[in-house]
């Protein structure tokens, strides 16, 4: 499921809001569903890579009703983050920001590629808690894979909660680890990413998780990025590689796009107490990107 893999990366307005700098490299195709660093993705705007029109369904499923657990990947993620992302989490899952997904992207249609749709209503999620993990994995360079083998380890130890359909684990890194995705890597190439562990078909063993590195953010950069996840995740939870979307993917573009991939725009998400920034996102009933702000509850 990795090096064979063909590449697909976002767009280079969703990425706008990171600097990080990526090192010279060959203009490659990547397939995976990355937030790719302000250069990477100049690059791939080089050689056309760029997203196509509306979003299409193709007969996968989404989040119904999400169930957030941040993970914190040892006692060296940014304090910024630590204390931060709690309030966040709580905030996005029970907001207008998932009303809107809910107004576009449920799945009671056929999907384009005549796969019969998951019958799913989105809805508002809630916030499970926040957990710090002692890695058994104690390396500074992962991969993914390696990723998926703490997630799965720290959830048959009870140290995390048990997974379903509807649980995704938004994994928070140190500065000190850097992953690297089928030759992408954390900071140079890409700013986050989300996947699932078994990307074939649809299945309950499935663990959903998006993949947050620690790239000297400022907090608004986490929660737009975090954002961005969270949205693809929501309207896309299986996000299978290649610039040729299909099941058991949900909602996409033609070329492989996801919702957040078409948007660099920011809205403000407000609790209340805090406001959070949080990127736009794309709404077929408009044809275009999101635009305003966001509140909680």
């Amino acid at each position: 499921m990795f090096a064979s893999m063909r590449i697909m990366a976002a767009c280079a307005a969703a990425a706008a809001v990171l600097s990080t700098a990526a090192p010279a490299q060959a203009l490659t195709y990547h397939g995976y569903h990355i937030m790719p660093t302000k250069s990477y993705a100049a690059n791939l705007a080089k050689i056309g890579i760029v997203p196509a029109a509306d979003m299409n369904y193709y007969g996968g499923s989404v989040f119904e009703k999400v169930k957030v657990v941040n993970v914190i990947w040892g006692p060296n993620v940014p304090a910024t983050t630590v204390d931060g992302v709690p309030e966040f989490a709580t905030a996005i899952v029970n907001s207008t920001y998932v009303d809107q997904m809910a107004a576009n992207y449920d799945t009671h249609l056929t999907g384009i590629n005549g796969h019969k749709g998951t019958n799913q209503d989105i809805g508002r999620g809630k916030y499970l808690g926040q957990v710090q993990i002692t890695p058994k994995n104690q390396n500074s360079n992962i991969t993914d894979e390696d990723v998926q083998k703490e997630l799965k380890f720290q959830i048959k130890k009870g140290n995390l909660p048990k997974h379903d359909l509807n649980t995704l684990y938004m994994v928070y890194f140190p500065s000190s680890v850097t992953i690297t995705l089928d030759g992408l890597t954390s900071c140079q190439d890409f700013g986050a990413y989300h996947f699932a562990s078994i990307d074939t078909k649809l299945s309950k063993k499935n663990i959903f998780y998006a993949v947050e590195p620690a790239c000297n953010y400022t907090f608004s950069n986490i929660t737009f990025i975090a954002a961005h996840e969270f949205a693809e995740a929501t309207t896309d939870n299986v996000p299978t590689p290649g610039s040729f979307p299909d099941y058991p993917q949900a909602w996409n573009d033609s070329s492989g796009f996801e919702i957040g991939d078409k948007c660099g725009g920011s809205g403000q998400l407000s609790d209340g107490t805090n406001s959070y920034t949080v990127t736009q996102y794309y709404i077929n009933s408009k044809h275009a990107c999101s635009t305003g702000n966001y509140t909680s509850p």
